[in-house]
């Protein structure tokens, strides 16, 4: 779809920090992150709705999310656990109308930040240069720690 982020940063029209990518969907960093490491898992099929996902493909994105929350621990980043969220429709506050899976490192008392972060990160578009090259690096780090299984 010509006017989606996903699929442009799929087809190479666009950037993105990556994480891992197979034939049937990529992991990459949040450009927007709510914390540090935060992680989207997107299909490569352009669908909007999870509902529309064939089962093996919905089962294949949350394997992703598990081996993503493995990467963030033995890549060594500071966290004791994770928020795994879809958001499915622009009622339930999904941006891009393309189905993706955040994976959220948390760390303990990070509640309220996490919290005020969510609801204004969209609107941090000052340092995107700065912020690309420290995406693309912890992307890398986490790369080298991502498992196969």
């Amino acid at each position: 779809m010509a006017d989606c982020v996903f699929c442009q940063i799929l087809e190479g029209r666009a950037e993105g920090s990556v994480v891992y990518r197979d034939e049937r969907a990529i992991v990459l960093l949040d450009l927007f992150p709510v914390r540090e490491a935060h992680c989207l898992v997107i299909p490569v099929q352009h669908q909007p709705l999870l509902q529309d996902l064939e089962p093996d493909l919905c089962a294949h994105l949350f394997e992703l999310a598990r081996r993503t929350i493995r990467a963030h621990k033995r890549a060594g980043l500071d966290v004791l656990a994770h928020n795994v969220i879809v958001n499915d429709g622009r009622e339930a506050n999904q941006h891009v109308p393309h189905v993706h899976v955040h994976v959220i490192p948390r760390r303990g008392g990070d509640t309220l930040a996490t919290a005020l972060t969510w609801g204004t990160r969209m609107m941090n578009i000052f340092g995107l240069a700065k912020r690309r090259r420290r995406l693309d690096r912890l992307a890398g780090l986490l790369a080298e720690h991502f498992p196969e299984s």
